[in-house]
């Protein structure tokens, strides 16, 4: 008997839309097992890839002139040699993005198939090479003001920015290119789920009536398809 192939979900929107909050939750609803989540952004260029800097002046410099917000900043290549394989059913090596050196990790995350592929990204349908192998794709629309402050709380606690430098780059190239790479991607998706409103700050955690809400629709298409 042909093993049927794993269902894969893309699942998008601006930075800080809250995806990947939505991504988790349908990931614990599902349960063990049952999906795995494969987050985009771990194939971002290892620092190679631009050049060799030297000093630290040189890397700040590299890492200045560098759009992480442009789908090129991606590994489109590896990404989809990984997408390939999982849905195959087979176990991957993702690399391991280190945010604080804007570098690879030498380290990876071994990822093994499920019966449900979660894909959450900026780029996650703004890149031509996969679209081929979406089964569902998601839009997270969530307003600007939001997604802001959920991404300066980010940058500044868990990647150790400041919020001069968040601001710097926000209004530089991430407000640009949200608009002409991922924005665009709403009007394409088979779901657009809003985000009125998550929690941007500390543990707090979304109410049970607000993350019901928002993973309801993409558990009504898993139905429909028969994969749950």
């Amino acid at each position: 008997m042909t093993k049927k192939k794993s269902f894969l979900i893309a699942m998008s929107g601006g930075s800080g839309s809250g995806k990947s909050t939505l991504a988790e939750a349908l990931l614990e609803h599902l349960g063990p097992g049952k999906a795995v989540m494969f987050g985009e952004d771990a194939y971002y260029h290892p620092m190679r890839f631009y050049g060799t800097p030297q000093t630290v002046a040189e890397r700040e410099a590299l890492v200045a002139g560098i759009n992480y917000d442009d789908p090129k900043s991606k590994e489109v290549d590896h990404l989809v040699s990984d997408l390939k394989a999982l849905k195959a059913g087979e176990a991957v090596e993702q690399p391991i993005y280190d945010y604080e050196r804007h570098d690879r990790s030498t380290n990876t995350r071994r990822i093994e198939s499920a019966p449900v592929l979660i894909l959450e990204g900026i780029h996650a349908l703004s890149m031509p090479k996969i679209r081929n192998f979406i089964d569902l794709s998601v839009y997270v629309d969530t307003p600007d003001d939001l997604r802001l402050a959920r991404r300066i709380r980010r940058d500044v606690i868990e990647r150790g920015r400041t919020v001069d430098s968040v601001l710097a780059q926000y209004m530089s190239t991430v407000r640009s290119a949200h608009y002409r790479w991922t924005h665009p991607a709403k009007f394409d998706a088979d779901l657009v789920i809003a985000d009125e409103g998550l929690p941007a700050y500390g543990n707090v955690k979304p109410t049970g009536e607000a993350i019901e809400r928002m993973i309801a629709p993409v558990l009504a298409r898993l139905q429909t398809a028969g994969v749950i």
